[in-house]
């Protein structure tokens, strides 16, 4: 699906925490054939700031002048100097933009509508989110210009559990495989645990009849989802994202802040998944 995508000028990754859109994109950037350089961007957390996310992006997408913060922002201009760097590109270039949903300036999104409109041919954009942010993308959909790979398009289907299941040497029955199926609801991060607690385990059929959320690995893995949304005191350690290879470049920072008052530490469509994981 990316690699069609990539024929469009933008590609929206949605689903919520762990559902695989890093490892997504890292195999995806790691394949056979791979063309296009990626210049990198990560949203900081509950980023407010227009200004340090427009100079992570004209950094990202290697600009001549090394960018600098200025009491007198001008954000349309910093939409222009992206655009030019992206147009002065001497091959094609993928801006991908990770954890977009932690930006929380109105006039950031709206410059970032605008930049998304103006790609140049050779250039393709890749924005991944835990929900949907308010980006104005519906001339690029009505323009054919726009891909969306959404949570449906990365659950695990039916046989793909099995596989997980071999691939770790446990034993299981169809029956059990379809019960943990249903139960993860094809979730990639429920599996994943599933299969850790599974290993060694005594009785691997009655492990699955009794999965649910209170298990201890998956509470705990929900547990440290929330935690990572919320402010927390101390060091913390920093979560992975892509690594870049050598024609990849890189930035952004990755700080704690308090978020707004209005900000909401857990995604609706993660609160829906807990609750339907966890709250059986």
């Amino acid at each position: 699906m990316l690699d069609h995508a990539a024929a469009r000028k933008v590609t929206v990754i949605s689903a919520p925490a762990g559902s695989g859109k890093t490892c997504l994109l890292r195999e995806w950037a790691a394949g056979p054939g791979q063309q296009l350089r990626l210049a990198l961007v990560q949203v900081q957390r509950d980023e407010h700031d227009e200004q340090q996310f427009w100079l992570s992006l004209l950094d990202a997408v290697g600009h001549a002048e090394p960018p600098t913060a200025t009491p007198d922002f001008n954000g349309p201009a910093m939409v222009d100097r992206v655009l030019s760097a992206l147009r002065d590109a001497r091959e094609p270039v993928a801006l991908v933009i990770e954890d977009l949903h932690e930006l929380n300036s109105p006039p950031a999104l709206a410059q970032l509508t605008q930049l998304l409109a103006g790609l140049p041919p050779h250039a393709h954009a890749i924005l991944t989110m835990r929900h949907d942010v308010r980006l104005r993308l519906h001339q690029l959909r009505l323009a054919g210009e726009l891909a969306e790979i959404r949570a449906a398009d990365l659950t695990f289907s039916e046989r793909e559990p099995r596989q997980l299941l071999e691939s770790s040497g446990i034993d299981l029955s169809a029956p059990g495989v379809a019960l943990l199926h249903q139960r993860t609801e094809g979730w990639v991060a429920g599996l994943r645990l599933a299969v850790l607690s599974l290993a060694g385990h005594a009785d691997p059929e009655r492990f699955v009849a009794e999965f649910s959320g209170s298990d201890r690995t998956v509470a705990e893995y929900l547990i440290a989802e929330m935690l990572e949304r919320r402010p927390v005191r101390g060091p913390r350690a920093a979560p992975a994202h892509l690594d870049p290879g050598p024609r990849q470049q890189r930035t952004g920072r990755r700080t704690d802040r308090t978020p707004g008052l209005g900000a909401d530490p857990v995604g609706a469509g993660e609160r829906q998944r807990v609750r339907r994981v966890a709250g059986r």
